[in-house]
C-alpha cells in the first residue's frame, strides 16, 4: 500500500514538472512590474452595397400633328420617369439602348440620337450633372448622366440621392439628331426600343 501511495505522488510531481515546463508563464525579480502580452489580428472588409430604384413605365411618344414633327415632343418636360440610388460609394448613374430603334416590320431603323436624356437632381448630394446644359443623345454606348464630381462624395440612401430622368424626341437639342422627324421622312408606324439605366460604383 506504501508503495501505491508513493508511485502516485511521484506521478503527480511528474506533472506538476512537465506543466511548469510547458507553459512556465512569466516569473518576476521581485524588482520590476511582471506583464505577459497576446495578439489578436482585427480585420475590417468595407463592401460595396448599391441599389437603383426606378419608375419602369413605359415612355410613348405620340407624334401626330405637323408641328410635332417639326419641333418635336418632351422639351417641356413633359416625359418624365422618377428614381434614386442608395450606395455606400461614390456612383455614377448612365443609361443606353438595348437595341436598335426598330419598326414593327422588324427591318426598319430610325436613328436613335432623334431621343434625348436629361436628368433633374433633387438629391442632397454634390454631384456632375452632365445634362444640365442639354440632353444627351440616346446611343447603343453608356453615356454617364449624373454622377460623381471626383472630389465630393455622393454615397447615400434613396432619400439623398432622387432623380427625375426627363426624355424628348425630334428636338434637336444638344447633340440629338439635327434634322427633324417631318425632314428625316421616316416610314410611318411604331418605332421600340428599350433604354437600360445602369447604377456603378466608382472606383477609387
Amino acid at each position: 500500500m506504501k508503495k501505491l501511495v508513493f508511485s502516485i505522488a511521484a506521478i503527480l510531481v511528474s506533472i506538476s514538472s512537465f506543466a511548469v515546463v510547458a507553459n512556465p508563464g512569466v516569473v518576476g525579480d521581485g524588482k520590476t512590474p511582471v506583464s505577459d502580452s497576446q495578439v489578436i489580428t482585427l480585420t475590417a472588409n468595407l463592401k460595396t452595397t448599391l441599389a437603383l430604384q426606378l419608375d419602369t413605365k413605359g415612355i410613348t411618344f405620340d407624334f401626330v400633328s405637323l408641328d410635332d414633327y417639326k419641333n418635336g415632343l418632351g422639351k417641356d418636360g413633359g416625359y418624365t420617369s422618377v428614381g434614386a440610388v442608395s450606395s455606400t460609394s461614390n456612383w455614377n448613374l448612365s443609361a443606353k439602348a438595348v437595341s436598335d430603334f426598330k419598326h414593327s416590320d422588324g427591318t426598319t431603323i430610325m436613328p436613335l440620337n432623334n431621343v434625348g436624356l436629361s436628368v433633374a437632381y433633387n438629391g442632397k448630394k454634390a454631384i456632375q450633372n452632365n445634362t444640365t446644359a442639354a440632353p444627351l443623345a440616346l446611343a447603343k454606348t453608356e453615356r454617364i448622366l449624373i454622377g460623381h464630381d471626383g472630389k465630393n462624395p455622393n454615397a447615400g440612401d434613396f432619400s439623398d440621392n432622387g432623380f427625375t430622368v426627363k426624355w424628348e424626341m425630334g428636338t434637336k437639342r444638344g447633340d440629338m439628331n439635327g434634322a427633324t422627324l417631318f425632314d428625316q421622312d421616316l416610314k410611318k408606324g411604331t418605332y421600340t426600343t428599350q433604354v437600360q439605366f445602369i447604377a456603378t460604383e466608382v472606383m477609387k
